[in-house]
């Protein structure tokens, strides 16, 4: 029975790749990085525990299964929600929007960005002190609020708002230079934090930000080839990142990158002996069977509470804290099927959504395909900075969100957003005129072809 799943698991994310196409956009949709995030959490995670034979250790047949049948299921639904027929918006013959203050507004927030990150640097102690151990494990995480360390997001989203404006000015080459200036800044951090998601951030904001203003249409082999050498990136330096630092190195063992390797994709002897582990796809097998045993659920209200509690500054409430959630917990999991959840461990995107909405979590993926197809069409269109700017954003954060949970996203998307928006609002007026200006002026050259069609028909 589990390798029948597992062919499931495998037909579907095959059929799904089969049914992206070039020319509808495909390669720059979302998509893309769900199938790549499904691949190796539902298929290659769990093929290593069949292949080492350890699954036995930790599942039965029918939770792994499960688990594999219920992913597949969702991604389907996601694939489906991604095909669903969508009007196609009318693309602007030029972006609606003034690209000089659109340019200015971008590189004001890449600078407050760099400027906040600064200050939390330089309250861990200054850059060498900061980055002195692996995984800014001496940053002062702890001791500043969000907004400082978040900074590097606003850089993000600085750089993909000056990509956008794109003034081409022939005398002020380095305003074209300038965003990748700051991306290079933000990937800088990332190698030396050994961060996964904004590794893939930092990269994929440049070039999709790239791709959709200069209007380019990328054929579906080559994102492929693409997504595939980031990912491969991405390994090695988390596989290496225990090395990744300035300074001596301060501890006496150092994972080496063949166990930093099998902790990403197996589990070590540790976990085997202690029934412990903190694979996603362990965590997913227990977290979706844990449900259907208690049938506790949250229906999304921890997410309620992040976006309302999450936004107020440490520095005003100290003591912040979070209510418990009425869905189920590590010990839940352990209870039911005697499975420890190592602590940071994450259980992705597929039980993220089960543990809150079970089975009805097939509508939510159905909406969130069908969301960011939408997304796509109205970025690529040029008409609203915020879709524009908003789909960069959310698709720079997706391999987070599908690794780790959908709330992965609200914070780092949510923050970035905020020059944006104050773009939209302050540029709203200027952007009315232009649409104004494009409409007669299409009316104009409609009336200029029947004109010369009925003069041909004359003559």
């Amino acid at each position: 029975m589990i390798w029948v799943s597992m062919a499931v698991m495998i037909s579907t994310i095959v059929i799904s790749l089969a049914l992206l196409r070039s020319w509808r956009g495909d390669a720059l949709g979302i998509p893309l990085v769900a199938i790549a995030s499904f691949s190796f959490l539902y298929v290659v995670q769990p093929m290593q525990l069949l292949l080492t034979g350890t699954n036995s250790l930790f599942l039965t047949d029918s939770q792994m299964s499960k688990a594999l049948l219920v992913s597949a299921l969702m991604l389907a639904s996601f694939m489906w929600g991604w095909m669903f027929r969508v009007q196609q918006t009318r693309p602007a013959v030029s972006p609606l929007w003034d690209r000089r203050v659109m340019w200015n507004f971008g590189f004001g927030a890449a600078c407050v960005g760099l400027s906040l990150y600064m200050i939390f640097l330089e309250r861990s102690g200054g850059i060498s002190a900061a980055y002195s151990a692996a995984h800014g494990q001496a940053m002062a995480w702890e001791k500043n609020t969000a907004y400082l360390y978040f900074g590097p997001w606003l850089m993000l989203s600085g750089s993909s708002m000056m990509i956008f404006a794109d003034l081409k000015f022939r005398t002020r080459r380095w305003m074209t230079y300038m965003p990748y200036a700051f991306v290079t800044l933000f990937l800088a951090d990332a190698f030396m934090g050994g961060d996964r998601g904004p590794l893939f951030a930092g990269t994929t904001t440049a070039l999709i930000s790239y791709s959709i203003a200069r209007r380019r249409r990328v054929e579906i082999w080559r994102a492929f080839c693409w997504l595939l050498v980031v990912g491969s990136i991405i390994i090695i330096v988390f596989a290496n990142r225990d090395k990744i630092h300035l300074g001596e190195q301060k501890s006496e063992h150092v994972q080496s990158s063949e166990e930093a390797i099998n902790g990403l994709v197996g589990t070590g002897e540790y976990d085997k002996e202690h029934n412990t582990s903190g694979q996603e796809f362990l965590v997913h097998a227990t977290t979706l069977d844990t449900v259907d045993q208690t049938g506790k659920l949250d229906y999304g209200v921890p997410w309620i509470e992040v976006l309302v509690i999450n936004p107020i500054p440490k520095i005003l409430w100290p003591e912040k804290s979070y209510p418990p959630s009425p869905g189920i917990t590590a010990e839940d999991v352990k209870e039911r099927t005697s499975f420890s959840i190592a602590g940071g461990s994450a259980p992705g995107i597929v039980a993220d959504i089960y543990q809150r909405f079970h089975l009805f979590s097939v509508l939510f993926f159905f909406f969130l395909g069908f969301g960011f197809r939408r997304l796509l069409i109205a970025a690529c269109s040029l008409n609203s900075p915020v879709a524009t700017v908003g789909y960069v954003m959310c698709y720079a954060v997706s391999l987070n969100m599908f690794a780790q949970g959908f709330a992965a996203a609200f914070v780092p998307v949510g923050y970035s957003m905020f020059p944006v928006l104050l773009f939209a609002w302050v540029s709203r007026r200027s952007r009315q005129r232009a649409k104004r200006r494009q409409g007669e002026l299409m009316l104009l050259q409609l009336a200029a072809l029947r004109g010369r069609k009925w003069s041909s028909s004359r003559s």
